[in-house]
């Protein structure tokens, strides 16, 4: 038996790592410059995860829905103290993916409306509603297609067809919101800080005219952080770099550190609105000992070893040294990113390269992909990234590029 192919593989078989370094069974090193899928942000070997996680597998690891734990209370605990006090109510999930259909089925029960709007260009997670939604299954034959879905353009600046100038409140890849009639008016917002697929930025402002739109459509403001929670942007949340607060907040990827952990918080009026109509809502492993125990032990390494600031500090260090690189490499359109979540677009005439760009990286042994939609290089590194592995990043970058 092998694997189901449901995703391209390297045929690396890796078998071993520290930091943001990888070892596979020929003993050869990988930099990993996308901390797994995204998830692995304490990096490899973390002691202070690793002794939780045996700790724990000493105790309990699922105990069923209905029954509190002291790992959960400890997880609550840890997610109140990074978060503002409105964000009162949440729930622990496995991945993503789940968490974000939660948070729909929330917004649809409280608001009593069918719709969302999403921006195009966005991914929200892999199961069918949450795919269906997105770019990369908008016209997948094979998915039943979500019903009443607004679809506004991407913040996709450098290739903006409608304006390169921005702000004061101005977006004009949000007219479509500005005419939509109320019986269109959608149940929710569902809002990326960053938009994962191409790393694509909205300018600062972005997302408080999202939660004007919401509030005047009486629909909720998800502000969908798998990708950048948890510090990914040099903040804890993507949405604090505004000054807004969601309705509702999606947790996913690095909470876990690696491990399958997803949190959906919300206020304590969503929760009375939604829960009457929504009625029980149980998985199997629902608000498991095992989750709030990681889930306490990851945000507590990110706050004591200062990993925010340092996501933020070498992310400067990561986008000034692309821009450098862009400045002697016509075929970089953009250089964009905030905090460890980078991207790095090809030009139109350079783009059909990226995929052969992207594998010559793996063989110099850098792990990170090129985003075709987007003709754009991901890179999400773990915070524990050192200036040194940064800058042998960017020499190999830039021999590819030469190449």
């Amino acid at each position: 038996m092998r694997l189901w192919n449901t995703n391209p593989v390297h045929g690396i078989r890796l078998t071993g790592g520290k930091g943001s370094t990888l070892y596979d069974e020929q003993g050869r090193t990988y930099i990993d410059m996308l901390s797994g899928t995204w998830c692995n942000v304490l990096g490899y070997g973390h002691l202070r995860l690793r002794r939780a996680v045996e700790e724990q597998a000493r105790g309990l690891f699922q105990t069923g829905a209905a029954f509190g734990t002291r790992q959960i209370e400890e997880g609550l605990g840890e997610l109140a103290s990074i978060l503002p006090p409105e964000l009162e109510r949440a729930v622990f999930l496995n991945s993503g993916s789940e968490a974000v259909e939660l948070a729909l089925k929330m917004a649809h029960a409280a608001t009593g409306k069918a719709g969302v709007a999403v921006a195009e260009k966005g991914y929200y997670g892999g199961t069918v509603y949450a795919l269906s939604l997105s770019e990369v299954g908008r016209s997948a034959s094979y998915l039943p297609k979500a019903g009443n879905v607004l679809r506004v353009m991407a913040p996709h600046c450098a290739r903006c067809p409608r304006s390169t100038e921005c702000g004061e409140g101005e977006f004009p890849c949000l007219n479509v919101l500005e005419e939509l009639p109320p019986q269109d008016w959608p149940a929710a917002i569902l809002y990326e800080p960053l938009l994962g697929g191409g790393i694509l930025v909205p300018p600062i402002g972005y997302g408080a005219r999202l939660k004007e739109f919401a509030r005047s459509f009486g629909a909720l403001l998800i502000s969908e952080e798998v990708t950048t929670g948890m510090g990914r942007t040099g903040k804890w949340f993507g949405y604090q770099h505004e000054n807004i607060v969601p309705d509702i907040l999606v947790v996913g990827k690095a909470i876990g550190g690696g491990l399958p952990v997803s949190a959906v918080v919300t206020t304590k009026e969503v929760e009375e609105r939604a829960v009457p109509v929504l009625g029980r809502h149980v998985q199997s492993h629902q608000n498991t000992p095992f989750s709030g125990r990681v889930a306490a032990e990851v945000i507590g390494a990110i706050r004591d070893e200062g990993l925010v600031e340092r996501s933020e500090e070498m992310g400067e260090y990561l986008l000034s040294g692309l821009r450098d690189i862009q400045d002697r490499f016509p075929c970089i359109l953009e250089v964009r990113g905030r905090g460890l979540m980078v991207g790095a677009e090809l030009t139109p005439e350079d783009a059909p390269r990226g995929a052969g760009m992207s594998k010559r990286l793996v063989e110099k042994g850098f792990l990170q992909d090129f985003h075709q939609l987007t003709s754009t290089f991901r890179l999400y590194p773990p915070f524990v990234i050192t200036k040194d592995e940064i800058e042998n990043f960017l020499e190999a970058f830039e021999n590819v590029l030469a190449e």
